[in-house]
C-alpha cells in the first residue's frame, strides 16, 4: 500500500519498524488524515513473506492484493472481510466495528493458526464506533495476544477507548499537517488554483480533497462569507436564514458549517490559528471566548441530538443558533 503521497505519515512509519511493532496498535487522529492507509501499510509489511527490502510480489502479498488473504481480516462500520463472516453465526450486516458480534468474530479469527504468513493481522476501521461491550470483548483478546498476531485499531476520535485498552496498546497519534505541508500536498495532487486559505484552518487533507472533487469549495467559502457578513452586521438574520434554507445540503451539514466557523473564530482568538482572510468579523474584536466555546459545545450536542431525532425543526433550530451567534458578536461590538 503506497503511502508516499501522504507525507505527514512518514514520521509514524520511521518511528515504528515492522521488526519491533507491538501486537496491539491504536492509530488515532482527525478524519481525513489517511490513517486507514497507514494501517494498510503496516498490514502489508507484517504479512509480507519476502526477505527483500521491496517485495516483488510474494504469495502473501498476492493474496492480500486479491483480497483473499487467509491471515488477514478487517471490520468497518458497514462491513467485514469474508473470513470474519465465516467465523460468525450472525447476519453479515451485524458483523461490523459497531457491534459486539463483529469483535467476537474477530476474536475467533485471531485464535486460529496462521495459514500463509508467519503473522496474522486484524484491522478495525471506524474503531471509534465501538461500544463499551465491544471494547470489553476485545480486551480479553488483547490481554492474550501472542507476538505473531496483530490487531490495529483505527479511530477518528482521540482518547476514546477504555484506559485498559490503551495500556495494552501502542498509540500512534496522527496530527494535522501544517498549512505549508497541506499547500505542498494540494499542489502535488494536481489541484491547481487552491491553497489552505480556501478552507477552514482545521481541514484535513482528505477532507480538502473531498471538497475539491465534489465542487464544494465555493460552497464552503460562500457559507463562511455569509456568516462573516452577518457577524459584521452587514446581513440580516432573516437573510442568513433564507440563505441556509436555500443550500442544497443536509441540515446536519448546515449546523456543522456554523460549528466550523465558530471553531475557526475561537482558534483565532486563542492564536491557535492565523487570521483567516474570509473572517474579517474578527478584526479589532475581542470575542468572549467562554461564550463562544459554550455555543460550540451546545451546537455539537444539538448535532448529536439531530442524528437521534432527524425530525427536529430546521427553521427553529437555525433561528435559535443564529440569534446566539449574533448576541456574541453584537455584545462584543458594543464594548
Amino acid at each position: 500500500m503506497s503511502v508516499e503521497k501522504y507525507s505527514w505519515l512518514k514520521k509514524s512509519i520511521q518511528r515504528n519498524s515492522i521488526e519491533s511493532l507491538p501486537s496491539s496498535i491504536i492509530i488515532e487522529g482527525e478524519s481525513g488524515l489517511a490513517k486507514s492507509k497507514l494501517a494498510q501499510f503496516f498490514t502489508k509489511e507484517l504479512l509480507c513473506s519476502s526477505e527483500e527490502h521491496q517485495c516483488q510480489g510474494c504469495n502473501s502479498c498476492s493474496y492480500l492484493k486479491a483480497e483473499s488473504h487467509p491471515d488477514y481480516c478487517y471490520l468497518t462500520s458497514e462491513s467485514c472481510s469474508s473470513g470474519l463472516y465465516s467465523a460468525s453465526k450472525e447476519k453479515k450486516e451485524k458483523v461490523t466495528s459497531k457491534s459486539i458480534h463483529g469483535i467476537r468474530a474477530l476474536n475467533v479469527f485471531m485464535s486460529l493458526s496462521n495459514s500463509v504468513s508467519e503473522r496474522r493481522v486484524a484491522v478495525v476501521f471506524d474503531a471509534h464506533l465501538m461500544n463499551l461491550n465491544a471494547q470489553n470483548a476485545l480486551l480479553k483478546t488483547l490481554e492474550e495476544l501472542p507476538k505473531n498476531k496483530f490487531i490495529i485499531l483505527v479511530s477518528d476520535k482521540r482518547k476514546y477507548f477504555q484506559p485498559t485498552i490503551y495500556s495494552r496498546s501502542s498509540l500512534i497519534s496522527i496530527n494535522n499537517p501544517s498549512t505549508t505541508e497541506i499547500d505542498e500536498w494540494i499542489i502535488d495532487r494536481g489541484y491547481i488554483g487552491y491553497s489552505s486559505l480556501n478552507f477552514s484552518p482545521d481541514s484535513t487533507p482528505l477532507e480538502i480533497e473531498r471538497l475539491i472533487n465534489t465542487d464544494s469549495v465555493n460552497q464552503y467559502q460562500e457559507i463562511t462569507q455569509k456568516v462573516n457578513l452577518y457577524c459584521c452586521g452587514e446581513l440580516t438574520t432573516s437573510d442568513l436564514i433564507k440563505f441556509f434554507k436555500g443550500l442544497n445540503i443536509s441540515y446536519e451539514l448546515k449546523i456543522n458549517s456554523i460549528i466550523g466557523f465558530l471553531i475557526t473564530c475561537l482558534g483565532i482568538t486563542q492564536m491557535f490559528y492565523k487570521p483567516h482572510p474570509l473572517i474579517t468579523s474578527m478584526n479589532n474584536r475581542s470575542i468572549d471566548d467562554e461564550a463562544l466555546s459554550d455555543l460550540i459545545e451546545e451546537l455539537i450536542d444539538y448535532k448529536v441530538a439531530l442524528v437521534k431525532v432527524p425530525s427536529l425543526n430546521e427553521q427553529i433550530g437555525l433561528s435559535n443558533f443564529i440569534f446566539k451567534v449574533q448576541k456574541i458578536f453584537t455584545n462584543d461590538s458594543l464594548n
